[in-house]
């Protein structure tokens, strides 16, 4: 009997291993919707569970500097218009983003609107 309880334990936490991997958005918050960012894109990574965009933006307050934000899941951002090569290495975009709770450069992508008008 014990045997049979500690295979449905050790069954149990190898089949939610996978639900481990994959963060939730608490560290964004996501009912603020006025956060902008503008830069030159420094990395695309169109992969799943999420778009990973790497900008670099130039203020006054932290110079210039590389900031990470989180996009969407790819079947999302093909749904909202996204296609391979809209968004490239090298072009200006504008990121509205929810911020980071703990107040880190970074967030999570609510659209990217590149210089020609498209909004993702």
């Amino acid at each position: 009997m014990k045997i049979g309880a500690l295979s449905a334990v050790a069954a149990l936490l190898l089949a939610s291993t996978p639900a481990l991997a994959h963060h939730s958005a608490a560290q964004f918050d996501l009912s603020n919707h006025n956060m902008y960012w503008t830069g030159v894109i420094k990395e695309f990574k169109a992969v799943n569970p999420h778009a990973v965009v790497t900008i670099e933006v130039t203020d006054e307050k932290k110079g210039t500097r590389e900031i990470t934000f989180e996009g969407r899941s790819m079947s999302n951002m093909y749904r909202n218009g996204w296609r391979p090569g809209k968004v490239n290495v090298g072009d200006t975009v504008t990121i509205n983003a929810a911020p980071r709770k703990d107040g880190a450069d970074g967030g999570f992508i609510f659209s990217i609107q590149t210089k020609d008008g498209g909004k993702y």
